[in-house]
């Protein structure tokens, strides 16, 4: 596996460590790889992270959602979100919470693109268009009295070839940029020891049904997700791309990154570990902290024209992030309208 490159910037509330990973197995194979080289001081924090973690399991705490892990190993192994029967639960009710604002900016907010032909076979061929003026055509060459008797015979037999005389005939949306621009979103998960593990839900959950209602509408949807801790006055910050551009939304990994207590609270603390350890840094005893405006500061530094989902530990604070989100998103196609 290739080292991730580090970066550093400064930010209004110290320095910013960060890495970047183009995909969630990239991430994972770096902190599996760069746990197994960790200091003696940052392996003893490691230590502490497994074994409390075992010390809460046995203690029947909820610190790890719905359902509860049976013990570290079932931790270490996790990869799929296991919490879809309570999605199912909290999905109806954030959608129903949403529809408000989501109708909103599909109504007043989002310009409709314009469809626009071309004769270069960029986009879609339009059957219909090119319909519009088809006729039949019989070859003729009467080069030769055999190239005549040969025409002669295709027009008997009605050997005939079909044309259009509509030579733009592909369509695409014109000036697609300007009409749909593209949405990247950033999302900074985790939580303090005091949030319940299931209340860690909501902020994944509103994030997916943003994504999709865009991208039902052609919006090209980014989704980053960023884990991070802070220390000594400065931030060790990961940066996960877990959905591209051109990628169909994979609902289960986006719930794993940023929603799932089982995930965040052991391989997360184990990231946080493993990046403080790359960047030469001993992480505290208690791994450091989360604050509130953590994520949105990155996120800004690194992407000013960025979309930043902060925690959210309830369906309100999660619908409230969804309508923040819209009103921005409003501001930044009219001050591009305007230019």
């Amino acid at each position: 596996m290739s080292a991730p490159q580090k970066h550093t910037i400064q930010g209004n509330d110290g320095k910013y460590n960060y890495l970047l990973f183009d995909s969630v197995f990239a991430f994972n194979a770096f902190v599996d790889d760069e746990v197994k080289q960790l200091s003696t001081a940052n392996q003893s924090r490691w230590d502490w992270v497994t074994q409390s973690t075992s010390d809460n399991i046995k203690n029947g705490t909820n610190w790890y959602g719905t359902p509860a892990p049976k013990d570290v190993t079932e931790l270490e192994t996790h990869r799929t979100f296991l919490g879809m029967p309570l999605v199912e639960k909290i999905q109806p009710k954030i959608k129903d919470k949403l529809a408000e604002y989501l109708q909103y900016l599909n109504d007043a907010v989002m310009p409709k693109p314009k469809i626009a032909y071309n004769d270069r076979g960029l986009g879609v061929f339009s059957f219909e268009r090119a319909a519009m003026a088809m006729f039949e055509q019989f070859p003729v060459n009467t080069g030769t009295p055999l190239d005549t008797s040969v025409s002669q015979m295709n027009i008997e037999l009605r050997n005939k070839q079909i044309q259009t005389s509509v030579k733009s005939v592909y369509a695409y949306f014109q000036d697609k940029q300007q009409s749909y621009p593209s949405l990247q979103l950033y999302l900074m998960v985790g939580a303090n020891a005091q949030v319940k593990g299931n209340d860690l839900l909501y902020v994944g959950l509103a994030c997916a049904e943003l994504v999709e209602f865009m991208e039902l509408r052609g919006v090209s949807v980014e989704v980053n997700v960023m884990l991070g801790t802070s220390f000594n006055n400065q931030v060790t910050m990961g940066c996960v791309r877990v959905k591209r551009f051109q990628d169909k939304l994979d609902k289960n990994q986006l719930l794993l990154m940023s929603s799932d207590p089982r995930y965040f609270r052991y391989r997360g603390f184990k990231s946080l570990v493993a990046m403080s350890n790359y960047f030469g840094l001993t992480i505290p005893s208690g791994l450091g902290t989360i604050s509130a405006s953590m994520g949105d500061a990155f996120a800004k530094a690194v992407n000013e024209k960025g979309f930043v989902f902060e925690q959210s530990y309830s369906m309100a604070s999660a619908v409230k992030e969804v309508s923040q989100i819209i009103t921005n998103y409003k501001k930044q196609l009219y001050a591009k309208t305007k230019n």
